[in-house]
């Protein structure tokens, strides 16, 4: 999974973004192993499955996207978002700030239609996603950005190195495995998974959004595998 950019404002890329392809046959996501494309198609196809077509999901979907765009300035957000610098941050966000955590509202009715097509232990990867999102905001807007320094060269250099990282960190650290269930991850599984993610945020230090981000993710996800047992939250970066 990557934490890009755009994770400053991370609402703003779902009012442009949304898949509207024929799902084939989509095995359920692991937490842990996933594309968004794949969520997408997967929810699509239990959703058929209960009797919503294809373009009525479709439908719902673009629900979210008007929504966010009655809510957003999205084209004052876009523009904001390539200026951001740790001069203007405090400025941007408390412009921004008050209308994304409205925005993150928005996908409720997605999914709400969601939750009754997936079974409970998929949504929790939805959910788990979701509050990803709203973890990064509040970590954004904590006192308008007060609380972190976008420096925009250091972070332009991680989004272009930031896959590298991923790759090499999991690489080294993650263990291959047979496939199994997430909820009875072992000790060992979870050790190593701990230090791919202490790794990565390692390579991102002087990128602390990035970082933070990337924290967050692996914050949210790990809650939802039996690895919350073994591996303890990180500090803010």
């Amino acid at each position: 999974m990557r934490v890009e950019r755009a994770v400053i404002f991370i609402l703003a890329t779902f009012v442009t973004a949304a898949h509207g392809e024929e799902p084939s046959q989509v095995d359920a996501p692991d937490a842990l192993d996933f594309s968004y494309a794949r969520l997408w198609r997967y929810a699509q196809q239990e959703c058929a499955i209960k009797g919503i077509t294809p373009t009525e999901f479709t439908h719902s979907w673009l629900g979210v996207r008007r929504c966010l765009k009655n809510t957003l300035d999205v084209v004052q957000l876009n523009e904001d978002s390539m200026r951001l610098n740790v001069d203007n941050q405090e400025e941007i966000l408390s412009r921004h700030c008050p209308k994304l955590f409205q925005g993150v509202k928005c996908f409720n009715p997605f999914m709400d239609m969601v939750k009754g097509c997936v079974n409970e232990e998929s949504y929790e990867i939805f959910q788990a996603l979701r509050s990803w999102f709203h973890n990064i905001l509040e970590y954004l807007c904590e006192n308008n950005g007060a609380n972190i320094e976008y420096d925009k060269q250091k972070h332009d250099t991680c989004t272009r190195e930031i896959n590298k990282h991923i790759i090499t960190c999991a690489a080294e650290n993650l263990i291959a495995t047979p496939e199994v269930n997430r909820k009875t991850l072992s000790e060992e599984n979870c050790n190593a998974l701990a230090s791919a993610k202490d790794c990565l945020l390692a390579k991102l230090k002087d990128c602390g959004v990035f970082a933070n981000g990337a924290r967050l993710f692996y914050e949210n996800f790990i809650q939802i595998t039996s690895c919350k047992n073994y591996i303890p939250k990180t500090e803010r970066k």
